[in-house]
């Protein structure tokens, strides 16, 4: 019978890992401790709505009116830090999930910068093991979303209000309707060479009649 394996022994760091896992540390901290900061819940816009009202932070929406994959995960990790789960949900399906990752991260950073040295080094293997499971998941929850979106119609009302629809709009208004243009060429082409052309009469230089 075999032995069990025995941990595997921390390792040092270098100062340049120290300093990027802090930075990392800090800025999720800084997240977390916003998705805990109190507020009203119901002012924030659903994330497949026809307007956001000016909220978004996604370049996506605000130009386009459509969400991107990860529309909603910022509103539904304020809505975990407040303990709402039905609205975190609504917000975005997994941002419940993508809010413990990220935690974990946050404490695994934490504890490499402090320590200088590796840890919970098998935490973070199966973290890296889970990209690919989260990202098809993301993607599929945006294909299910993004299908209800477009069938209940709201997605051609949000294009209809973006500002790329209007920009297009305008530069459409103001080009002339080059079918027409073309059309106009093929009939002064068809006319016939011997056509008859109708001009003033030059002038005699004679007064009117009668005057």
């Amino acid at each position: 019978m075999s032995e069990p394996s025995a941990a595997e022994p921390d390792r040092s760091v270098r100062l340049a890992d120290r300093i990027f896992h802090a930075v990392v540390a800090a800025a999720l901290a800084a997240a977390f401790a916003v998705s805990l900061w109190p507020g009203d819940l119901r002012g924030l816009p659903p994330t497949f709505g026809v307007r956001d009202e000016g909220r978004s932070i996604c370049l996506l929406r605000w130009v386009t009116g459509m969400p991107c994959p990860t529309c909603g995960v910022t509103r539904s990790f304020r809505a975990v830090g407040q303990g709402a789960m039905a609205e975190a949900l609504a917000f975005h399906p997994l941002g419940p999930v993508l809010y413990v990752v990220f935690v974990v991260v946050m404490v695994r950073s934490a504890g490499v910068a402090v320590r200088g040295r590796t840890w919970l080094d098998r935490t973070a293997r199966v973290l890296v093991w889970s990209i690919p499971v989260l990202a098809m998941a993301t993607l599929v929850t945006y294909a299910v979303r993004m299908g209800l979106f477009v069938s209940s119609g709201a997605a051609a009302e949000a294009w209809q209000a973006s500002p790329l629809r209007g920009l297009l709009s305008a530069l459409s208004g103001a080009r002339p309707d080059m079918r027409a243009v073309a059309h106009g060429s093929r009939k002064r082409q068809d006319l016939p060479r011997n056509a008859p052309t109708f001009s003033s009469p030059p002038s005699t230089g004679c007064c009117p009649a009668g005057r």
